[in-house]
């Protein structure tokens, strides 16, 4: 009942026009910021020790921030309306999307809680028809909304996978020719973790996509849908790790596939601040 009811309101809430999907961004980001004062002074904080920023720069690029990342949450709804001919406007380094498009190998793809994140699944659909696409998520407690973003995120075809299972389900797919994305700027535990340098400090980066990209001999390209400003879209798409090409023992060659997708999300974070999810708190599993 409960999720017959959520879907059916669901489905209506994605015919809501863009226009309309981010008054209600905002809205939600104004009551959001004025009533949860932690997270505001969180994202604040965060801005100014990582960015070397004012307080008062620190202020503007949090409140944008809220608003950026309801919009985010919010673009869930349309990731089945999602296409690039139609939404992105300029394509960044379109020699690495032919390259994308021409690769042999496994492809993983590295992305982050930056920009309209929510609608990257929908993208591979229009990308890279040809291959099987798969996006690996983090489960929520409550079951009914896990299994009502899992199809919201599947929309396009992909298959969506629990963190915890991404190996035993991915491994095979991958070397079978298929894509997978992942969000690889989570805060994970010590167990999960190598400590890299991120934004003028030390993170802990799950290390689960280089291993695995590793394991199934993969390209790794990190991809980023960023916001215009215009409504519309600007895709990000740097130059591949292949990491059949690294050196070292296994655990060098994760620790250099791990470095790697974090130095792409610090680079895309320093020219977009304001897109990224400062009020998540990244940094809080420390090395000591």
């Amino acid at each position: 009942m409960l999720y017959s009811t959520l879907r059916k309101l669901l489905t209506a809430a994605g015919r809501v026009p863009w226009t309309a999907l981010r008054r209600l961004a905002r809205i939600l980001a104004f009551f959001f910021w004025h009533f949860a004062p932690s997270r505001r002074n969180e994202a604040v904080n965060a801005i100014h020790k990582h960015l070397k920023v004012s307080h008062e720069e620190a202020l503007r690029l949090a409140r944008q921030s809220f608003a950026e990342n309801f919009l985010s949450f919010l673009e869930i709804l349309h990731a089945s309306r999602f296409f690039t001919e139609q939404s992105v406007r300029v394509l960044y380094t379109p020699e690495v999307k032919a390259m994308l498009q021409a690769e042999t190998r496994p492809v993983i793809i590295a992305t982050a809680h930056l920009g309209s994140w929510e609608l990257m699944p929908g993208l591979a659909a229009d990308i890279l028809p040809q291959r099987e696409g798969m996006v690996v998520v983090r489960s929520r407690r409550n079951k009914t909304l896990n299994r009502i973003i899992a199809e919201l995120r599947g929309a396009r075809g992909m298959l969506v996978i629990d963190h915890r299972r991404a190996a035993e389900i991915l491994l095979p797919k991958l070397r079978n020719g298929g894509v997978a994305a992942f969000l690889v700027d989570h805060n994970t535990n010590r167990r999960e973790a190598v400590f890299l340098p991120f934004l003028e400090d030390t993170a802990a980066v799950n290390m689960g996509p280089a291993s695995i990209a590793l394991r199934a001999k993969a390209a790794v390209y990190p991809v980023f849908l960023l916001r215009d400003g215009k409504g519309g879209h600007v895709l990000h798409m740097l130059a591949p790790l292949h990491t059949e090409n690294l050196e070292g023992n296994v655990r060098e060659r994760v620790v250099k596939t791990a470095r790697f997708y974090t130095e792409a999300v610090d680079k895309m974070v320093r020219m977009y601040p304001e897109q990224w999810f400062w009020m998540h708190r990244r940094w809080k599993t420390r090395e000591d």
